[in-house]
């Protein structure tokens, strides 16, 4: 029920404690467990209660048919992550590439990209433009963590909740509202300053909370600067990052039951690199002498709606009903200046370009939830839902290159401008039957995706590519015990043909050895996955331990193919195509223990193995790796070390790797690593909190295979791990 201000903020606040670590226990379901004689009888903490809202379904982590990890605010604020890649890096299964100053690619169970949905406060981000989905271009981490409440990653196929893109897995961004600051306060404010070694970023935030009757609001402002995310030598690129980012969100309580909801945010970030005349990494052949870049990424939200409570309707006990729009932007400008010898000459070239990527969102979505029972053994928990979206795509180029030849211009569209109509509905059924629990789910997507304007890109013509797919889930669980349960889930995904692979005309006629273009491709269907998972959690309260294994197939995989040369036999030709399947595989298991009051040990473990329709490894495996951590807690201290260690990536496991003239030669491989990290944080005051943490204590020198996957052996070692640093935040509440 919707409840007036005053005790709504008290439901908040006791919520916003419910949220802990991803092994917590259920605290309601199980007594206290008493320490033994050694411990002097001390009640031992029990670790506390996690809702999992990534399935729509509100339920405890130790609950849920599936794999979820939760990471919350103040796990994020502990480790001093400013970014995806230094939120998520801890999770088995799930991996993150990239960093600040460059796009941030997440990959979980094997699938990466645009194959990984990431939904922000209910509303896709978006595009990365990744070519075949392996390194995006404008990257999706288009939002600030300051104020985010909890990220909750589905491992897995998540279609049948969230539609086209969440294929291979879903992140789930929620951040927090008025009420979480508020508590049964009517006004707070919070400035924080952090800093964070791994590039030098310096940021600055401050947060206004205030009630005025039955009206909250929320302001966050958030500021910083620093440079690009390190490796090891800090020979890479160097980049200078500014950015700033606002969020403003409105509440307002019209009744007990209603209340209406506005959001607006706004994130900018600008890059620099100029390297002037100093050497740097080589492109293909091309020995870079010179080269700048400026560049920016902007993000834009608005959200207007509201969430009803109703006491006798037949449709729904709550309804979260909003209307959206989003405009991402990445605007880069490029000169370069490159030459090499060829036949005992000196050849010069310089390359000046502007490209623009430009993604925008109008959207409507209703999601419901309705809690009834059929029998008096029976209960049912249904979440259903209808989704309307219209997105635009731009990507236009403007390039021109400069060498012995003359000038060439190539001021043009390489993608054809594009608008992707979505329609959908979803009713997913969590069904309690004795000590079973059975969950169905499907949804319905249609998409139609067309050339907005010029049907004709690069002399060719293209169509309107229209797509469906029903997404079905189905789990099973049973509860052997209060503490143990064990499930087997089924989960379909789906990914409509994107756009830049569907429209795109991509000359790479520069290229001396092997000049191609890929051509577009109207008839590609949509990609599928179908995932099994068995796994069991067994959660007392004090000891949990929580395991699954998996096993996924895809469909219609879509990835560059060459189909042959032209017509005149001065190039090659590419083309997007839907191939052979794709298989991967793996396990994951997370422990934790409370020793005492104080101390809490945890481990975590995955590996994920697969391979492509030639029995091929695929590159975005997983080597065996995980953690082990140590937590401590008492009054006003927190504390934790973190052993991370992986096992070695072997050739045999390695995908195919091609040079730029596509002679294949060794792929990168990883040896076994191990580094340490170390963390604390010191409650002041009532209103003052410090958070220091030291990462690779002993800076230790490593490669993590995720980031050298599918490149030449020769070519890795720009991609070692960062070399030792530290994380510092300090946080007053006024």
């Amino acid at each position: 029920m919707k409840l007036h201000p005053i005790a709504f903020a008290v439901l908040s606040g006791l919520a916003s404690h419910a949220y802990a670590s991803d092994s917590a226990a259920e605290s309601v379901e199980n007594p206290p467990i008493h320490a033994n004689e050694n411990n002097m009888s001390t009640d031992i903490t029990q670790m506390e209660t996690v809702i999992v809202t990534a399935t729509k379904i509100e339920q405890p982590l130790s609950k849920t048919s599936g794999s979820v990890a939760v990471i919350t605010n103040d796990q994020i604020k502990r480790e001093g992550a400013t970014e995806l890649y230094d939120a998520l890096n801890h999770e088995p299964g799930v991996s993150v590439t990239g960093g600040a100053g460059r796009p941030q690619n997440i990959t979980i169970r094997g699938m990466t990209g645009n194959r990984i949905a990431i939904i922000k406060n209910g509303v896709k981000v978006g595009d990365g433009y990744g070519a075949a989905d392996l390194n995006d271009i404008a990257g999706r981490n288009s939002f600030d963590l300051s104020n985010v409440k909890q990220i909750e990653v589905i491992k897995g196929a998540g279609s049948s909740l969230y539609g086209s893109g969440a294929i291979g897995g879903v992140v789930v961004v929620t951040t927090k509202q008025p009420g979480d600051y508020l508590g049964t306060k009517d006004s707070h404010y919070e400035a924080s300053a952090s800093y964070a070694g791994i590039s030098d970023k310096q940021k600055l935030s401050t947060t206004i909370a205030q009630r005025f009757g039955d009206h909250e609001s929320l302001l966050l402002l958030s500021g910083w600067r620093g440079g690009e995310t390190r490796n090891y030598n800090r020979d890479l690129y160097d980049r200078e990052l500014e950015g700033y980012s606002t969020d403003f969100t409105h509440n307002y309580f019209l009744n007990d039951l209603v209340m209406l909801k506005g959001t607006v945010s706004y994130y900018k970030e600008t890059m620099k690199r100029d390297d002037g005349m100093a050497p740097v990494q080589e492109d293909g052949r091309w020995e870079a002498k010179q080269y700048y870049e400026n560049g920016k990424s902007t993000s834009f939200d608005a959200q207007v709606g509201t969430e009803i409570d109703s006491l006798n309707n037949r449709l729904f006990d709550h309804a979260d009903i909003k209307a959206y729009y989003r405009e991402t932007t990445s605007d880069t400008y490029k000169d370069v200046f490159m030459q090499r010898e060829h036949q005992g000459i000196t050849e010069k070239r310089r390359q000046v370009e502007q490209r623009l990527y430009k993604d925008t969102l109008l959207g409507f979505s209703a999601d419901q939830t309705k809690d009834f029972q059929l029998s008096d053994n029976t209960e049912h928990q249904v979440a259903w839902g209808v989704q309307f979206e219209q997105n635009k795509y731009k990507r236009p180029i403007n390039k021109n290159i400069y060498d012995w030849r003359g000038t060439t211009g190539l001021i043009k569209d390489s993608f054809a401008d594009a608008t992707m109509l979505t329609a959908a509905v979803f009713i997913h059924d969590q069904i309690k039957w004795q000590d079973w629990t059975i969950t169905p789910g499907v949804r319905y997507d249609r998409q139609q995706l067309s050339p907005t304007g010029d049907a004709n890109i690069g002399g060719m013509q293209i169509y309107e590519n229209n797509s469906s797919e029903v997404s079905p889930s189905l789990s099973v669980a049973y509860q052997f015990t209060p503490a143990l349960n064990s499930y087997l889930s089924y989960s379909h995904g789906f990914r409509a043909p994107a756009y830049d692979k569907t429209y795109g005309y991509v000359p790479h006629l520069f290229n001396p050895l092997k000049p191609f273009i890929i051509i577009p491709n109207s008839e590609l269907k949509q990609e599928t996955s179908d995932n099994i998972e068995l796994g069991s959690k067994y959660d007392d309260g004090r000891f949990s331990l929580y395991a699954a294994v998996f096993y996924t197939k895809f469909k219609n995989f879509i990835e560059q193919k060459m189909i042959g040369q032209a017509a005149d036999k001065t190039h090659w030709l590419f083309q997007y195509q839907n191939l052979e399947g794709v298989k991967t595989y793996g396990f994951e298991l997370s422990s934790a223990y409370q020793l005492t009051e104080a101390f809490k040990l945890s481990g975590k473990l995955g590996l994920v193995d697969g391979k492509d329709g030639n029995g091929e490894p695929i590159r975005t495996l997983t080597p065996l790796e995980g953690n082990i951590q140590l937590d401590y807690s008492v009054e006003n201290i927190t504390a934790f070390s973190r052993l991370n260690f992986a096992a070695a990536m072997p050739m045999d496991r390695t995908p195919k790797c091609y040079n730029n003239v596509e002679m294949q030669i060794p792929c990168a491989t990883t040896g076994n690593w191990a580094s340490l990290d170390l963390g604390a944080s010191y409650q002041v005051g009532d209103n003052f909190t410090l958070y220091a943490t030291l990462i690779n204590a002993f800076n230790k020198e490593y490669i993590r295979y995720q980031d050298v996957a599918g490149i030449g052996e020769d070519s890795k070692s720009y991609s070692t791990e960062p070399g030792r640093y530290f994380n510092i935040n300090a946080t007053y509440q006024f």
